[in-house]
């Protein structure tokens, strides 16, 4: 191999630089409009390291950022050893690169962009999530509701394969101890949050019974049907408050 001079060598370990890459702007199905969803997009969109043309790129790897990459996975492709890769990659580059690190890019970052765009799709989700501005009650009951799917999920498990019913049973009894100990947790703090509420004048409680003799004795007084309507109307207003407490 013939000696480089002083300027190829600098150009040739300039080749191996990271290129300049505007990481692609995450799209959503649903386009946020809350500021909780535009700090979702910003900070998850940090993890996501793939091109706008789906290429994956991690800006820490030499052959990501190689601009001899396509013909370094081509060689992989047909050889199949990394050694092969290591020395196609020295001969064009000059510079010696450890065998971890063609091992690392082969493994985690070649053709892996399924992986990537999986990331897109759970940042996606979550500024869905993030953009309904549930309350902290809400949340709370989208947590239970979870929580009691999965129970649901839990117990509904039968012995196959080589679990046996000893095994199921033994599985069920950790996961419902351990689902209903979160369970109770929320409820707690429900309770907590709905007793605050109640002491700080947020949350106002009427006895049922007290509650509908005002709207039955409301209806019976009422005049005409347009007052009827009205009285109706306040209380599927009421009644619809009443269910996001819960």
């Amino acid at each position: 191999m013939t000696e480089k001079s002083a300027d190829e060598e600098v150009s040739s370990q300039e080749s191996m630089a990271a290129p300049e890459i505007v990481s692609a702007p995450i799209q959503p199905l649903n386009a946020p409009s809350t500021y909780a969803s535009e700090e979702a997009t910003r900070i998850l969109g940090q993890l996501v390291n793939i091109s706008e043309s789906g290429i994956l790129h991690e800006p820490t790897c030499m052959l990501c950022s190689s601009p001899f990459r396509d013909e370094l996975e081509q060689k992989y492709i047909e050889t199949k050893q990394l050694k092969d890769v290591k020395k196609l990659l020295e001969e064009k580059t000059q510079i010696t690169v450890p065998r971890s690190v063609i091992e690392n890019h082969m493994l985690y970052h070649y053709n892996r962009e399924v992986q990537e765009h999986q990331k897109r799709e759970y940042i996606d989700r979550i500024n869905r999530l993030s953009d309904q501005n549930l309350t902290t009650l809400s949340g709370i009951g989208l947590c239970l509701a979870a929580l009691t799917e999965r129970l649901m999920g839990i117990n509904s498990i039968v012995p196959a394969g080589d679990l046996g019913v000893a095994e199921i049973e033994r599985i069920k009894s950790s996961e419902t101890s351990r689902l209903m100990a979160s369970y109770n947790q929320l409820l707690k703090l429900k309770a907590n949050i709905l007793g605050e509420m109640k002491t700080s004048g947020e949350l106002v409680t009427i006895p049922r019974r007290d509650f509908v003799q005002i709207f039955q004795e409301a209806l019976v007084n009422a005049k005409a049907d347009r007052e009827r309507e009205a009285i109706n109307s306040i209380l599927s207003s009421l009644t619809d408050v009443s269910k996001s407490m819960q």
